[in-house]
């Protein structure tokens, strides 16, 4: 199945919701069905969980960051993977080390 453009995605999710949430599962059954099947299992684990912080934030800023955070974490877990057993001067920096903090002024 092949994802529609930005725009009618947009459309889409603006007019009929569930039909929008029912190709966004079927997209991602279609990706999981692509992938060798005992990655499938791990992978329908994860989006599950996905789900469910969408599910359970209020808005979907929320769920974005949530989410977001889900990655970074992540990519720390295989960053801290692939440096171990490195020695340090040869380790690049942890980009919490030097990532810069935006903060973000609600308006109301």
């Amino acid at each position: 199945m092949e994802k529609p453009p930005f725009d009618q995605l947009k459309k889409l999710a603006s007019t009929d919701p569930a039909a929008f949430e029912q190709l966004r599962s079927d997209l991602l059954e279609d990706f999981i069905q692509s992938t060798p099947p005992a990655h499938h299992q791990r992978l329908r684990g994860l989006q599950f969980v996905v789900d469910s912080r969408r599910s359970l934030a209020k808005t979907p800023v929320k769920a974005m960051l949530e989410i977001q955070s889900m990655m970074h974490g992540s990519l720390e877990k295989l960053r801290q993977s692939l440096n171990r057993g490195r020695p340090e001067h040869q380790r690049p920096p942890s980009a919490h080390k030097t990532g810069n903090v935006v903060s973000i002024q609600r308006h109301h």
